[in-house]
């Protein structure tokens, strides 16, 4: 074994770091066994921390849910409007009213809001389906065939939407509709969308444009400027997923540190589709950085608490062990009852993570053999000891790797001022003192 000893430290994860001082408090403060407050403790953790991922999986999936059914109800009265301007109905009476325009433009990113909004909406779908109804036979049958698409995937319903209309208007045969409709199932299948979100506006219109088309020609024109639509929607999709991957990595590494602010600007980039904005991304790194700084904190205070009870719980008196031990340059000392003037100087390096162990003396007797002797006895003393405290530390998240081992009186013992080490030892280091001196008095 050795004497002074250098070795790297790698602390745990700060929650790991904070459940086991936690536990060790408990266990210090109610006498208790710590296996059994950590074990307690880990169990009301993983507990809640279930609990938590259900109730955030739950706002996510119904924000979600609550985004898509507004997109796909403001899908459809589109295309309920399309209709009604074919079938003859003015744009006016199928125009959306101007308390639904102003929700779809202010409406809170808020749950509540979300289902305010959807309620609108679905009331809006229920007015266009029954003013359509209203025109005449022909117009029920074409509404009612539209309203029946509701289980349809987007893509389909928006082309069973675009030959509702074309078949009301009845300028090209039967053949040349389908070879409009086989065009356009065609560049509209290329189409990148999530699972029940709605073809994107712009895309809706020119894609209702070709299926109206009054020759092939002209459709031909329109399927060209489709397909470039479609590619750059592809694109900027790819580019939103990139964002929601940014987002959704700030949302899970910030936890509930996230200022709530920030969050519901993170949530919307993942859940409503919204850009993530240059000085959103800004904010939201400069908030994972100091909450980076306030979990290291943290975490190396939490690690200075459990080495000193570590310490202590292995029958060590202990002294300095502060708080920033971990955090600046620090040193502390430890010994047992009965070691006098020999103590364990524990000096942390915290700019390159390094803690260096060795036995210091308390600076008294003449040196002698006799003193020679008990310094080698108190370094190998240590040494047998210092396995227990690598093996305590590690299984409560202070992993030590020992880099450099020397062995029991390779170097001197040194030699320290008396104030440098704790004063609860300072009677019995004058006590043997002054016994060594009248042992090496010449008689």
């Amino acid at each position: 074994m050795s004497g002074p000893a250098t070795a790297s430290f790698v602390l745990g994860p700060v929650g790991a770091l904070s459940l086991t001082a936690l536990a060790l408090r408990e266990a210090r403060n109610m006498g208790r066994e710590y296996q059994d407050v950590v074990h307690e403790l880990q169990e009301r953790a993983n507990a809640l921390k279930k609990v938590q991922g259900q109730m955030r999986q739950a706002k996510v999936e119904r924000s979600h849910g609550l985004v898509l059914r507004a997109q796909r109800l403001q899908a459809r009265i589109a295309q309920l409007q399309d209709v009604g301007l074919a079938l003859g109905i003015s744009q006016q009476e199928t125009a959306s009213p101007h308390n639904l325009l102003a929700m779809l433009a202010t409406a809170p990113a808020s749950d509540g809001a979300r289902e305010a909004l959807v309620d609108v909406l679905e009331q809006e779908v229920s007015r266009l389906h029954g003013r359509l109804a209203a025109v005449r036979a022909q117009t029920t049958q074409a509404a009612q065939a539209l309203l029946g698409t509701a289980d349809m995937p987007p893509v389909e319903e928006a082309l069973h939407a675009y030959m509702v209309q074309r078949a009301l208007h009845a300028q090209l045969d039967a053949s040349q509709s389908q070879h409009i409709c086989d065009s356009l199932a065609r560049i509209l299948a290329r189409v990148d969308l999530d699972d029940g979100e709605p073809l994107p506006s712009d895309l809706t219109a020119l894609g209702r444009d070709m299926a109206m088309a009054p020759n092939l020609e002209r459709a031909e024109l329109l399927g060209m400027e489709l397909r470039l639509r479609v590619q750059n929607q592809r694109e900027a999709k790819a580019a939103q997923r990139a964002n929601k991957a940014i987002a959704v990595q700030l949302l899970e590494s910030m936890a509930d540190d996230l200022p709530t602010a920030l969050r519901v600007l993170l949530e919307d980039v993942v859940h409503a589709n919204h850009p993530l904005l240059p000085a959103t991304l800004a904010l939201a790194q400069e908030a994972a950085k100091a909450i980076d700084r306030q979990r290291e904190l943290a975490q190396q205070k939490a690690a200075a608490y459990i080495l000193e009870q570590s310490l202590r719980d292995l029958g060590y008196t202990v002294d300095g062990v502060q708080d920033t031990l971990f955090v600046e340059n620090g040193v502390a000392h430890f010994q047992r009852h009965g070691w006098g003037e020999y103590f364990v100087r524990l000096r942390v390096q915290a700019n390159d993570k390094t803690v260096n162990f060795n036995v210091v003396r308390a600076r008294g007797a003449q040196e002698s053999a006799e003193r020679k002797r008990l310094d080698y006895l108190a370094e190998d003393r240590w040494c047998s000891e210092f396995p227990k405290l690598l093996e305590t530390l590690s299984a409560r998240g202070i992993q030590l790797n020992v880099t450099r081992l020397l062995g029991a009186g390779e170097l001197p013992v040194q030699v320290v001022d008396p104030s440098s080490v704790p004063e609860a030892a300072s009677d019995e280091v004058r006590h043997q003192a002054a016994s060594l001196r009248s042992m090496n008095r010449p008689n």
